[in-house]
């Protein structure tokens, strides 16, 4: 009996030094990250599950499938850092009605829709602001050192391009992706003008790729 009660005395105070552990780690991450790279892949520790973005939300796959991704900077760890959708035919559904609802025109469309060029140069201009922060860019230097091999050198170098790209695209940028241009016609007056803007049901996820490179 008293062996039994050492016992959950040691395994009570190993809980509750893993507690002040992480909460230690989680101090140093920005408020609004869910995940600490510093214990992606640590002992007792729930691995973060990655979702799918689907019609605006995050969804599990319907099967509940997931990929556990190894730590590549540690082949001897046997706990996976994260988890990734493993998305199956039946999940192809979903994917397909979010898409429908794309207009042919696309969201993008500058005649239609001007207010997403102001938002998305705002937007970048955030970004550019917020990754300029030597806290912030340490956070998703050490997310890159988790996703691939890479010294911390390295995925900062990323992080810094990444936050300058940014910042010069902040603004009015944006809205030069759809410049067109205007030529002459065979009588006064007339005119044709072109314009550039991603347009069909791929037109959703163009500025994403932009924000997240």
């Amino acid at each position: 009996m008293h062996r039994l009660h050492n016992t959950r005395i040691s395994t009570i105070a190993s809980v509750c030094q893993r507690y002040r552990s992480c909460n230690r780690q989680l101090s140093n991450v920005p408020k609004w990250a869910n995940v600490d790279p510093d214990l992606m892949g640590a002992e007792g520790i729930e691995p973060h599950v990655v979702k799918n973005l689907v019609d605006g939300q995050w969804r599990h796959t319907m099967g509940g499938k997931n990929i556990a991704i190894p730590d590549p900077m540690n082949k001897d760890n046997s706990n996976p850092i994260f988890l990734v959708p493993d998305s199956q035919l039946e999940d192809l559904g979903l994917f397909f009605d979010s898409m429908s609802k794309v207009p042919k025109s696309g969201v993008h469309n500058p005649l239609k829709n001007i207010d997403r060029y102001l938002m998305y140069g705002e937007v970048s201009r955030m970004l550019g602001e917020e990754l300029s922060k030597d806290f912030v860019a340490d956070y998703f230097a050490k997310l890159i050192m988790k996703c691939v091999p890479k010294s911390y050198a390295q995925a900062m170098g990323e992080v810094k391009v990444t936050a300058s790209f940014l910042k010069n695209f902040g603004g009015d940028q944006v809205r030069f992706l759809a410049r067109g241009f205007s030529v002459p016609g065979d009588y006064p007056g007339q005119q044709s003008h072109g314009y550039r803007w991603p347009i069909g049901k791929c037109a959703r996820f163009y500025f994403l790729q932009l924000q997240v490179l």
